[in-house]
């Protein structure tokens, strides 16, 4: 069967199935073959082109990877390689021991201060005073600055290597582990030093951290990747309770925080520290980051990157379906001619017996009614199936998104972010409180008392006391207001017991939209025990019930998944990368206990017994009683009968008869049962997941984990049938409304007495005030007791993500760029932009520069800024500027890229950082809100970016608004010569994976209000047939093929940058 989705959107991606086929000759299927092979040769000639182009800049990279490999080995930078997990870990392992030296070897600059020092004559002397000495003193953030960025730029490595697939795949599945655990020992190592170089200020305090007014304290540091400050109490005496205001302010200059910190946590020595890094390594730990896709030998044919792979598995799959399709049609004939031949018998049978003149005799013979005749297929017709190849390629690649990346999968709560819709930008705040080791200061010394390894302690737990604080509301004298009204003290009521924090946030992030501030934090929640996602893309069981509704055989071709793309290139197969990772998450949510599986039947040792003890016992219910059980009572109570001392008979005189007990477990159980099952806690078992091609049987309980699987499903029975009994009607309800029918036909009946109709409907009010207070309190037990077993039927588990629930009155002030919320707890804080905010694009077109032939011009309008890519064999230069329809001197550049850049990663991270994202991932289409577009047929967009880098250097290729409106097969494009100014060469290009045609277009009228229908009128430049746009460019520019782009890396390069923004299908 096909799996059922557990959300509440249902969405049909099958369409109704024909049952009428219309009957094509042998000759057509022979000469529609042909076709398909032609157009398999064509487009392997223009393939071949854009291979090898792509084989020569693949032979130019490895000649630079050697080169930067020779080149890393003489600059001895102190990096580990990636791929070396062990040289990973040797390299944290130096990083903590000279952190170590050097953090014990550091001195207090003070005990060096003399001030006598500038009364000595010497002209030698070297000047010690505190002021000199306090600007000389040593900076511990330098040494930490240097560590972190090895760190970074060690992960930074790392990552360019779990991209590169090709790398990977030649790494045993071990290494592969180990790569990802020491990237995650990497990650959490960059917190270590951040806490490591804040135990080492706080150690420290008089000799690091500054202070103003003798109460306050604090530090700073700030470098170009992370900055970080403190802000604490001083140990000195303070009573909070009179206080001029019940409010502190923590200004934190170089993260650009302000922190409003309410009476309810203030406290002697309290300290926060607010760190601002530009990095994010913490929300890949959220639930919501990655999409979960399951493994597979097979993925949609919709997905398939290659166009000659793709061309091939349509023409299978169209074979497949013309087979099952005759194969059913020819079933439904012979089982139409097999009733009708019994029908014929039948009705003559009836003719006899109605000749017979004894009519007691005459035996009733019923005539079934004749079926519908089903159509004839002569000998050598075929039935036309593209129409159903069409619906059924349509229904795998929507089917596919519904079930794989519709937002209902990810389990989000309204106050949770999804940041497969959200994108977290302008870096991670990571402002808490911190506990700093006790120090006593004396005249001449001072004593630090260390713990717990001098580890340093951050403390979530202390959270505003926001109800207490309401109770005790606070009275703030008016002429203390009117003092602090033009500070940056918030003292409005409502505002007294938060938190008010304050974000410097950079000037352009929020120009196109506003953030939604959110809080990073692991929280307990409840899950039910037996809950599995279901909605999972299963291709073999997809082909035979979801997308065909005449193909239910299980020895259908679409049941054995023979005509799926296997190929690596499908764009939905997840990374080995994102199987790594998420293998690593399961094996930290699910704990599991792994249990080896052992035979029952025979003789078990003492280690298997045990075990069979240890996990089935505690899943038995505790009142049910094994036969044993019984016969060892019945023995107990008859030695507990026995007074007074007893001759031992003889042993050889006496044989004990053990009397076989016929077993009655419903008359024999005494024990008290519970109203409710009660399970003490077990651990879970791992049973082995089944295999992709099994098909579900019978479980075996002459095997252990068999029959702790018949057990759990016993235990579920029991859990479940409390809850079938609560959901039964009312018995009482169902008589109400009998009773309540009775009382409106008297009504009826008596409209003429009106004094007795009021009388009856005075009682039967009382009767049913009576009897809704009697249901009341039977709902109400009925309620308590359904939740307790909902609660016992959930399990708490860690879910990580990010929240919005302790986040209140987020308020932007657009001209200063200062975000402000209030918040009763602190903790890690961010900014989530909508992902696709600039999605879709307005405008595109691509052309070679009229100065440089070598340099291809990029022009893409998203929905808010103009890009201009300028694209060479070096890199991608270019900047950002304003929507403009005119020319502009000199325009605003929100981002300008002065050097080339040839890593397109970095290029992704740059844009990004300035809220600028044009690069779309798969599950986009449920995402983008801010118009309308239409995703393309993948292989055929891939190959016409092919084409498109293939002759940049001649063509110049533009939008079209159809395209949009347009289908997901069909690609419609504008193109004309560069090099000519008239406007004579321009033409509208249809593609589809069949043909590639001129055409005009217009809109007809359509009887539905969303379904868009076009006209397309071939032109008269349609000389012949084309598959592909190769063959159209070169049927209007005879030498296009030698006028092509024969560089190599600038072609990688153009198809890159086409392939990364998809500009096709999102326009």
């Amino acid at each position: 069967m096909a799996r059922r989705s557990k959300g509440k959107v249902k969405v049909k991606v099958v369409a109704d199935p024909i049952f009428k086929w219309d009957l094509i000759p042998e000759s057509e299927m022979l000469e529609r073959e042909a076709k398909y092979l032609s157009r398999l040769n064509d487009f392997g000639v223009s393939a071949d082109l854009v291979k090898h182009a792509h084989s020569d800049f693949y032979e130019q990279e490895v000649e630079r990877a050697a080169r930067e490999h020779w080149d890393r080995h003489l600059r001895c930078d102190g990096l580990p390689r990636p791929y070396l997990p062990v040289e990973i870990r040797t390299f944290i392992s130096k990083i903590r021991f000279y952190d170590e030296i050097e953090s014990t070897n550091s001195m207090d600059w003070t005990l060096s201060v003399d001030e006598r020092t500038i009364l000595n004559q010497n002209i030698f002397r070297v000047d010690k005073t505190r002021r000199m000495m306090r600007l000389t003193k040593d900076n511990p953030g330098g040494l930490y600055d240097n560590n972190v960025q090895m760190c970074l730029d060690t992960l930074k490595q790392m990552d360019v290597m779990l991209d590169n697939e090709a790398e990977l795949v030649r790494m045993s599945g071990q290494r592969q582990k180990d790569i990802m655990e020491v990237f995650t020992e990497v990650e959490l190592e960059i917190d270590e030093l951040f806490n490591r170089l804040t135990y080492r200020v706080l150690k420290m305090q008089n000799t690091y951290m500054d202070s103003e007014d003798g109460k306050v304290a604090t530090w700073s540091y700030k470098c170009k990747p992370w900055e970080m400050d403190m802000w604490g109490l001083l140990n000195v005496p303070i009573i909070f309770e009179q206080l001029e205001l019940p409010v502190m302010l923590a200004e934190f200059k170089a993260t650009g925080v302000e922190v409003q910190i309410p009476k309810s946590v203030l406290k002697d020595c309290v300290t926060i520290r607010s760190i601002h890094t530009d990095f994010d390594n913490i929300s890949q730990n959220a639930k919501s980051f990655e999409t979960t896709i399951s493994t597979s030998l097979n993925y949609p044919t919709a997905g398939i990157v290659n166009i000659e792979d793709s061309v091939l598995n349509e023409w299978l799959m169209q074979q497949d379906i013309q087979e099952e399709t005759l194969t059913l049609m020819l079933t439904r004939r012979q089982e139409y001619e097999e009733t009708m031949q019994i029908i014929a018998e039948k009705t003559e049978a009836a003719a006899k017996a109605a000749k017979q003149s004894d009519a007691d005799k005459t035996v009733k013979i019923i005539i079934p009614k004749a079926p519908k005749e089903p159509p004839f297929v002569p000998t050598g017709m075929f039935p036309d199936i593209y129409n159903d190849f069409l619906r059924m390629e349509e229904s795998q690649y929507s089917g596919y998104l519904d079930e794989v990346y519709h937002p209902r999968h990810l389990d989000m709560q309204e106050f949770e972010i999804n940041l497969r819709q959200y994108i977290m930008l302008g870096g991670i705040y990571a402002i808490m409180f911190i506990r700093r080791p006790d120090q006593t200061q004396f005249e001449k010394f001072n004593i630090v008392l260390h713990e717990d390894g001098r580890v340093l302690h951050t403390m979530p737990e202390m959270v505003a006391e926001i109800q207490v604080a309401r109770m005790r509301s606070t009275i703030i004298p008016r002429k203390t207001r009117e003092t602090f009204r033009g500070t940056k003290m918030k003292l409005e009521d409502d505002e007294l017991p938060y938190f008010i924090v304050t974000l410097q946030l950079p000037q352009d992030l929020c120009k196109w939209s506003e953030p939604v501030v959110c809080h990073f934090m692991t929280e307990k929640e409840l899950v039910p025990i037996d809950y599995k996602r279901d909605s999972l893309w299963m291709p073999t069981m997809q082909g035979s019930v979801r997308h065909s509704n005449f193909s239910e055989s299980a020895g259908s071709t679409m049941y054995r998944g023979s005509r799926y793309s296997v190929d690596s290139s499908n764009i939905f197969r997840p990374t080995i990368r994102s199987l790594l990772r998420q293998s690593k998450v399961e094996s930290v949510q699910l704990a599991e206990t792994p249990l080896e599986d052992f035979n029952l039947l025979k003789k078990l040792n003492h280690l298997e017994i045990r075990a069979l003890e240890k996990h089935c016992l505690p899943r038995i219910i505790s009142t049910f009683k094994f036969p044993v059980d019984f016969r060892d009572d019945k023995r107990e109570g008859g030695k507990m009968g026995l007074k007074g001392l007893v001759k031992r008979p003889e042993a050889e005189g006496v044989v004990n008869q053990v009397e076989n007990l016929e077993l009655d477990f419903n008359s024999q159980l005494n024990n008290a049962e519970r109203m409710f099952p009660h399970f003490p806690t077990v651990d879970d078992i791992q049973y082995p997941p089944p295999s992709e091609d099994s098909e579900p049987g019978p479980i075996t309980v002459s095997t252990a984990l068999g029959l702790l699987k018949s057990i759990d499903d016993i235990k579920l029975k029991y859990r479940q049938k409390p809850l079938d009994l609560l959901n039964q009607p009312d018995e009482q309800d169902k008589k109400s409304k009998q009773k309540k029918m009775m009382v409106k036909e008297d009504e009826e009946y008596q409209e003429g007495q009106t004094g007795r109709r009021k009388t009856s409907k005075l009682y039967e009010k009382i009767r049913s005030s009576t009897r809704a207070e009697k249901a009341e309190k039977t709902d109400k037990f009925s309620i308590s007791v359904s939740e307790k077993i909902k609660m016992d039927e959930l399990q708490e588990q860690d879910v990580t993500h990010w929240t919005t629930k302790y986040i209140h009155d987020p308020i932007l002030d657009r001209a200063t760029s200062r975000l402000t919320f209030k918040t009763d707890r602190l903790g890690y804080f961010g900014l989530a932009f909508k992902r696709y905010e600039h999605f879709p694009f307005r405008e595109w077109s691509m052309q070679p520069n009229e100065e440089n032939p070598d340099e291809i011009i990029l022009m893409v309008d998203t929905y808010h800024v103009r890009i201009f890519f300028y694209i060479t064999s070096k890199g991608v230069r270019g900047y950002v500027t304003d929507l403009s329809k005119g020319y502009t001197a000199k325009p605003i550049k929100y981002l300008e890229i002065l050097e080339p850049i040839s890593d397109f990663r970095e290029m992704r991270k740059l844009f990004m950082s300035k809220n600028i994202n044009i690069f779309a991932e798969n599950d986009a289409s449920f995402y983008i809100e801010n118009g309308y577009f239409s995703m393309k047929h993948v292989a055929l967009e891939q190959h016409t970016y092919n084409i498109m880098a293939l002759h940049c250097k001649l063509m110049k290729f533009y939008r079209s608004s159809w395209n949009r409106l347009a289908s997901r097969r069909d690609i419609i494009m504008g193109m004309k010569i560069a090099k000519e100014s008239s406007d004579y060469s321009e033409v509208t290009l249809r593609i589809t994976p069949e043909n590639t045609t001129f055409v005009q277009i217009s809109e007809n009228c359509s009887d539905k209000v969303n379904v868009i229908v076009l006209t397309y009128n071939n032109t008269w430049r349609n000389i012949s047939e084309y598959t592909d746009l190769h063959q159209a460019i070169n049927s209007m520019v005879p030498n296009a093929t030698e006028l092509r782009n024969k560089d190599s890396i600038l072609l990688h390069y153009v198809t890159r940058m086409l392939k990364e923004i998809r500009l096709l299908s999102f326009l």
